[in-house]
């Protein structure tokens, strides 16, 4: 199982959501872990009934209601179900993961809007995670930046925030630019508890299948045939 962490303070639960649909549609059994502050992810896929740790959402599973990870290792050694393929975890709590399993993950991204209090909170999470990984050498990060308007938006802004962390980052950071139509079909799946992807601009398309690109080892047509096939499908 290949465990992805997407950590950093702002909502990136439409993302990881649509990333998790196109990794089922190219055959992929995929757990969506919620370690968000505010368990967003529970009103996103409308879970009904509080008592089901693991929820079924448009193909993939989402973990709700776990407060650490090694709660949701017991549950998936005791559950008796096949080993997912993937791991995507959303986490925002410093406290939900521990050393082990930073280290272990294969891939860890930092996601970042442009958003000054989240920016202030994840530089010093980011400072300690450093610290603490010292003698294992600097940690990894592939880089996210949310809700892009270009000419008005500068990396240099968020990477004044973050380069006080002894990080090492991990190509160009994938932007993912903000448009009317995007926020418009976040709200609209979020309330009517669907997740489509059809609408979604091409640029927004592009950034998510060059995301995908560098964390798999799928080639771009394996991707966009997975991408076309997620369109399809409406739940």
């Amino acid at each position: 199982m290949r465990t992805w962490i997407f950590a950093g303070f702002c909502d990136k639960s439409d993302l990881l959501m649509y990333l998790c649909k196109i990794l089922v549609h190219s055959g992929n059994r995929v757990l969506l872990m919620d370690a968000a502050q505010e368990g967003k992810y529970t009103h996103c896929i409308g879970r009904l009934d509080p008592r089901m740790s693991v929820t079924e959402f448009s193909g993939f599973d989402v973990a709700c209601g776990f407060d650490h990870y090694t709660e949701l290792e017991n549950y998936l050694k005791e559950s008796g179900e096949p080993e997912y393929d993937y791991l995507v975890i959303d986490t925002e709590k410093e406290s939900f993961l521990n050393q082990d399993a930073w280290e272990l993950a294969s891939a860890k991204i930092w996601v970042s809007s442009f958003e000054i209090a989240g920016l202030m909170r994840g530089a010093s999470w980011l400072e300690d995670l450093s610290m603490k990984s010292k003698e294992q050498g600097f940690p990894e990060f592939r880089r996210v930046y949310l809700n892009v308007v270009e000419d008005m938006m500068d990396d240099a802004y968020i990477e004044s925030y973050l380069g006080k962390a002894q990080i090492r980052w991990m190509d160009e950071p994938i932007r993912i630019p903000w448009d009317e139509l995007t926020f418009a079909l976040k709200v609209e799946n979020e309330h009517k508890g669907r997740l489509r992807i059809k609408p979604l601009s091409r640029r927004y398309k592009r950034a998510l299948m060059e995301l995908i690109r560098r964390l798999t080892e799928m080639e771009q047509r394996q991707i966009r045939r997975a991408f076309r096939q997620a369109e399809r499908r409406q739940a």
